[in-house]
């Protein structure tokens, strides 16, 4: 997002309006950070030592400033707001791809304890395999 803060606002809105490189860039930009979820990724942090979670906080809050910085640079109002279908997509496969991931993380907790069984490894790779077809191209 740092590339896109500062006072170049008005020659990033025009690089995007006309330089179709840098306008599909900011766009596969913007669909990356649309299939991104603040509150899955928050569930992540337990995994972590309490003297990393800040860390996990500092990255959400670049994510809040990255989308902010892309809907300045398209003028948007929403992520994907130019592209109804596939923000309808992501919507439609939030609600089946977030248990996976909240099933993954007790999976990771559980596979960090002593003697974990095996067949949590197993389930955990189907949770990989979940997500990343959930995901699609930015799994």
């Amino acid at each position: 997002e740092d590339a896109l803060d500062g006072d170049r606002s008005d020659m990033l809105r025009e690089m995007y309006s006309h330089w179709a490189f840098f306008a599909s860039t900011i766009d596969l930009v913007e669909m990356t950070l649309a299939k991104a979820d603040r509150r899955i990724a928050a569930q992540y942090d337990l995994l972590a030592p309490d003297d990393l979670r800040p860390l996990g906080l500092d990255l959400r809050d670049r994510l809040a400033r990255a989308v902010d910085a892309v809907l300045g640079v398209t003028r948007h109002d929403a992520l994907l707001e130019a592209y109804p279908v596939l923000r309808r997509s992501i919507d439609v496969r939030n609600p089946y791809v977030d248990p996976i991931n909240l099933v993954q993380v007790e999976l990771l907790r559980r596979l960090r304890g002593s003697d974990p069984d095996p067949a949590l490894f197993d389930a955990f790779v189907v949770t990989v395999n979940g997500i990343a077809a959930g995901m699609r191209n930015t799994g």
